[in-house]
């Protein structure tokens, strides 16, 4: 027997055993990565709140009673813990009322203490450093926060007596930190507390980070307004109420009740399901119960399963908010709209953070969405995991609806529920529907002026970098009219053309930077204020960029593009914004698991490959 010819067969027999060892070290190791960076990608994002208050001069005639303290004590007392975030007040200077930090007890009894703190003295409103300083560490997409901002202020950019510095600020605002926070993924909430704050830069910010805007003509609308935009923000779970009354299930580990009050309403009382009354005055210490003029705020830990009753007046606007394991997630929904434009509604129950399957408890469970306009007409829409689109997997534990485009401009409310024998899940989200995507103001000096006519794209609808207009007058050439600044477009129109219709056309991109191109026929006379443009064609008939065109029958897309919807909305469509340090140092420990696997695989094939060699030398020995 040749000794080299058996050594060789010995080391290609072995070998083979030596790569299987490696390759199973190999994709254990990649098996195990993968499970470590989609438990991280599914995580659901923790909440970023952070709350920014106008404290200039103006707001004494604006806020006369300061009901801006009550109002962020509410928001205080909402957020829930676990949360970040801040308060900041600004006037000619930026203060850090509250630093930012993890909502707990002792964040929120600082919250309350400071809110009591706000005032009416500042001398400017610097709305572009208040920004910049409550958003400096928002400079790139973080998975795993969602994050919010909510503005309140009463006035426009105003720096200094030099209108140039207040336009100079103006535009910063707009070209340098709003593109940062849109590209941080965040999103602003803004609010006008008076007729003379700059409606339209406040449209803006919240439109290009897909945020609401609030007109608000009364302090005493606040509470309220800041509930809406706490719920956009955090997306609290919610019981509804009915007579009064409410069911905590086994699943809630505590509920938060606030009660709006009038000022007649009686004194608050909270009975359990076992008969314990309780009130400001007498509850456990299980029990937080703060009261303000206007709102009676309840926590109770570790409530007692059952049906709980209320003595309190009735109001639309009570909520009782819940803390549990099994929640309610109901994809982002818009919170502007056009007339035709249609969205979907996806949800789904989250148990300790994943999404529930267990047909059995699905198929026990009620699904539906309410869309509520102002005169409280109600539409019901059942959700549905089918696989029929708009739901894209049937079985999936995904249940979909479209809704029903708006018929008329106005406030909206939309309610999604997940009803079973056992518990009941809430959440409320209200939204805007505009009937145009610009005002007009036509003036004239003298009646043998020029008109001078004004075009102001909704900021919240149409992106105003992406816009251009063109103007076509009877039996002329059509003509290009200019912007005049950032948010404002303008031509002049001969005096001989009064009473006559023009057409605009308006072209741009809406926030989805799907194109938009419409048409729209106008008077040329005077108004006195700005007013919608009116439609040359019916909303039903213009093909909106938020509006799903019903495919041709031949057509097999609609899943694909429900799915590609799906994606966009996914935990895994918002890891773009990753933490590849941490991706870095995974792959530093699995190459190191190879390497150490290889190293353990090499010993055993040299101890095997060792004992072989000496067996040929023994056999060649004798």
């Amino acid at each position: 027997m040749n000794p080299r010819k058996t050594i060789i067969q010995s080391v290609v027999t072995s070998f083979p055993h030596h790569r299987s060892v490696l390759a199973l070290f190999y994709w254990l190791s990649i098996g195990l990565l993968c499970l470590i960076l989609a438990s991280h990608s599914l995580a659901e994002p923790a909440n970023d709140v952070r709350i920014v208050i106008d404290v200039s001069g103006s707001m004494k005639t604006n806020d006369p009673q300061n009901l801006r303290a009550p109002a962020v004590r509410m928001l205080a007392g909402l957020m829930p813990a676990g949360a970040r975030s801040g308060i900041w007040t600004f006037g000619q200077y930026v203060n850090m009322q509250v630093k930012l930090g993890q909502v707990d007890a002792a964040w929120k009894k600082l919250a309350m203490a400071e809110a009591s703190k706000i005032h009416s003295r500042g001398l400017y409103t610097n709305i572009e450093e208040a920004l910049k300083s409550a958003t400096s560490d928002w400079q790139k997409p973080d998975p795993g926060f969602k994050r919010h901002l909510i503005l309140l202020t009463d006035g426009m950019v105003d720096i200094d007596k030099d209108p140039r510095l207040n336009e100079q600020s103006q535009r910063r605002l707009l070209h340098e930190v709003m593109p940062r926070i849109e590209a941080a993924d965040a999103t602003i909430h803004t609010i006008a507390l008076s007729k003379n704050a700059d409606a339209q830069l406040l449209n803006a910010l919240s439109g290009a980070t897909k945020g609401a805007f609030e007109q608000v003509d009364s302090a005493d609308q606040l509470q309220r307004i800041f509930l809406k935009l706490f719920e956009k923000s955090v997306s609290p779970d919610s019981l509804p109420i009915e007579d009064n009354k409410f069911s905590v299930d086994k699943h809630v580990s505590d509920i938060t009740v606030l009660l709006f009050l009038a000022k007649d309403s009686p004194p608050t009382s909270l009975t359990s399901p076992s008969g314990q009354k309780w009130s400001e005055k007498s509850h456990p210490e299980t029990v937080s119960w703060h009261h303000e003029a206007s709102y009676d705020l309840i926590t109770v830990k570790g409530p007692e399963a059952g049906e709980w009753s209320l003595q309190a007046n009735v109001d639309p606007d009570n909520r009782v908010m819940v803390v549990t394991n099994l929640r309610l997630s109901v994809d982002k929904l818009p919170n502007t709209l056009m007339l035709g434009d249609r969205f979907d509604v996806r949800s789904r129950l989250l148990e300790d953070g994943k999404t529930v399957s267990n047909s059995n408890l699905l198929s026990k469970t009620q699904f539906e969405v309410k869309q509520i306009d102002q005169e409280d007409h109600v539409i019901s829409t059942p959700l549905n995991d089918n696989g029929e689109a708009p739901d894209v997997i049937k079985g999936d534990g995904i249940f979909s609806a479209k809704i029903k485009e708006a018929d008329k401009a106005g406030s909206y409310e939309i309610t999604v529920r997940a009803n079973s024998l056992t518990f009941v899940r809430a959440m409320r989200h209200s939204l805007q529907v505009y009937d145009s995507p610009a005002n007009i103001l036509i003036t004239q000096e003298a009646h043998d002026k020029p008109f001078i006519v004004t075009i102001s794209p909704h900021a919240g609808l149409i992106r105003p970098e992406s816009v251009s207009m063109q103007m076509t007058l009877p039996n002329e050439e059509p003509q290009i009219i200019k912007q005049v600044d950032d948010l404002k477009w303008a031509v002049e129109v001969p005096a001989s053309y009064a009473n006559q219709t023009f057409t605009l056309t308006l072209a741009g991109n809406r926030y989805t930077d799907e194109p938009i191109k419409m048409q729209f026929e106008q008077l040329l006379a005077v108004t006195d204020k700005p007013q919608s443009l009116a439609m040359k064609i019916s909303p039903a008939q213009v093909p909106h960029a938020a509006q799903t065109p019903a495919p041709a029958e031949h057509e097999p897309a609609v899943e694909e593009k429900a799915a590609d919807a799906e994606h966009a909305d996914s935990p895994e469509a918002e890891a773009e914004g990753f933490n590849w340090a941490l991706v870095l140092i995974l792959v530093v420990v699995v190459n190191l698991s190879v390497i150490i696997g290889g190293w353990f695989a090499y010993r055993t094939w040299r101890k095997r490959q060792t004992a072989k060699d000496d067996a040929v030398t023994a056999e060649l020995a004798s």
